[in-house]
Order: structure tokens, then C-alpha cells, then sequence
């Protein structure tokens, strides 16, 4: 019970940061609604089909994503200015830290993304909103899971602090290409080889963004296969991004440094 309590506590602790770096918050949701009111109106005169519609609902998902990958730089943070050393002090298993972290991440993302939902269903109506309700357990997993993503990052520019956000930027360049969050299978499927559109198609971000516009935004019937597949596609990186963070933590531990 002790341990549960502490990992409340710090995955609070961490969350709340999350929300007091305003900085952050106003760049970010200025990118985010950015995309959402005027890249999409823009393209969508471009488009031979409705984009607007297709892009509003993918904006909700790149909002997830990108507060989530914000959970590594606050362990890249928490590394380097040695506040890591405070919490392995405290009565908590570095498992409990790494399950704190995972948690606030996946919580932070999903409350941030609701805000871009509520505002995309001001410009775009939904067919089934009550949708999201089921979307949410699933969306929650997806955001630990590209936090997991983030811690990994951090875990591996640990001793190299300054490559940490190049390395972010580069998981956040690919994972947003390979997936259909800027554009249908249906265009991938003509510039890309057959196995390149296994991957998009398998891109949890991809799978986000599609029962995002089918389920919520169009009303149709949630398949709990494809809920599924977020999950199994979502709980591998949990574990890689939390296996990473267990080794940095596990090798402060032993040396006292990185």
C-alpha cells in the first residue's frame, strides 16, 4: 500500500510539471491548433477529397503524441540535474519510479489531447462522441506507450545528454511519416512498397488516428478487434521504454553516476 501511495504521489508530482511549463503549453498548442485551423483548411482546398475532415482528427492524435514524448525530457531533466538521486532516496522500488513516470506521461497526453478533441469537435461535429468513452482505456495505454518511447530515448542520451533531443526528433520524424496521420493508406499503397505499408498500416499512431475519424468523427460501429490491435501495438514499446529506464536507474544505483 505504501509503494502504490508513493507512486501516486510522485506520478502526481510529475504531471502537475507538466502543465506548470507554460512555455511549453502555449508553443504546443499553438503548433497543435495551428495544424488544426489552418493547415487543414488550407490543404483541403488542395485535396480532392474532404481533408479537413480527414486531418482534424489525426491533429487530436499528434497532440497525444507529442505531450507524451515530453515524459523523456523530464527524465532527461531529473538525470542530469541529479534530482534522479532524490527519488531513488525516497521510499519507493525503481520500479515504482519508472510505473510513476509511465503513468503521469500517459495521463498528461491524454488530458492534453482531450483539449484539442474538445476544440476539433467545435469545427468538425461528431457522429458518435460517445465513442471516445471507448477510444479512452486504449488512447491511455497508446500515450504510456510513446511515453515509453521517450523515456527510452532519454535512457539511451543519458551519458549524452546533448543528443537526446536529436534522437526525439528523429522518432518523431518517423513515426509520424510512416503512418497515416497526413495521408490515406489508399496514398500510401501507390509510393511505397508492399512491406512499407505493413509497417504505416501497423504504426500505432496510425491505428489512433483511423478509429479517431471512423468512430468518433463518422459514427461507425467500434470494432473491438481493431481496439485490439492499439493495445498489442501499443504495450511493447510500455515495456522497452520501461526496461530502458530500469537500466539507467538500476546503474545509478550501483555507481552513484552514468
Amino acid at each position: 500500500m505504501t509503494e502504490i501511495l508513493s507512486i501516486l504521489r510522485l506520478a502526481r508530482n510529475d504531471f502537475s510539471y507538466f502543465f506548470r511549463t507554460k512555455w511549453l503549453m502555449a508553443v504546443l498548442l499553438s503548433l497543435n491548433l495551428s495544424d488544426m485551423l489552418v493547415v487543414a483548411l488550407v490543404y483541403n482546398k488542395l485535396m480532392s477529397f474532404d481533408y479537413f475532415r480527414f486531418f482534424v482528427p489525426a491533429v487530436v492524435v499528434m497532440g497525444l503524441f507529442v505531450a507524451a514524448l515530453d515524459t523523456g525530457r523530464r527524465i532527461w531533466l531529473a538525470i542530469g540535474e541529479g534530482v534522479i538521486h532524490y527519488y531513488l532516496s525516497l521510499p519507493i522500488s525503481t520500479f515504482g519510479i519508472v510505473v510513476a513516470y509511465l503513468l503521469a506521461g500517459g495521463l498528461a497526453a491524454v488530458v492534453y489531447s482531450t483539449a484539442l478533441l474538445l476544440v476539433a469537435l467545435v469545427v468538425l461535429p461528431a457522429q458518435a462522441v460517445w465513442s471516445t468513452f471507448i477510444l479512452l482505456p486504449f488512447i491511455f495505454v497508446l500515450a504510456m506507450g510513446l511515453a515509453g518511447i521517450s523515456a527510452a530515448l532519454a535512457a539511451l542520451s543519458s551519458t549524452h545528454g546533448e543528443f537526446f533531443f536529436a534522437y526525439q526528433q528523429i522518432v518523431q520524424t518517423l513515426l509520424l511519416t510512416l503512418s497515416t496521420v497526413f495521408y490515406p493508406i489508399e496514398v500510401v499503397r501507390k509510393y511505397l512498397p508492399s512491406f512499407m505499408v505493413s509497417v504505416v498500416s501497423a504504426n500505432p499512431l496510425s491505428l489512433a488516428a483511423e478509429a479517431m475519424r471512423q468512430y468518433t468523427f463518422a459514427g461507425q460501429p467500434v470494432q473491438p478487434f481493431y481496439l485490439l490491435n492499439i493495445l498489442f501495438a501499443s504495450i511493447p514499446l510500455v515495456i522497452v521504454g520501461a526496461v530502458s529506464y530500469l537500466v539507467v536507474l538500476h546503474a545509478i544505483q550501483v555507481k552513484g553516476k552514468l
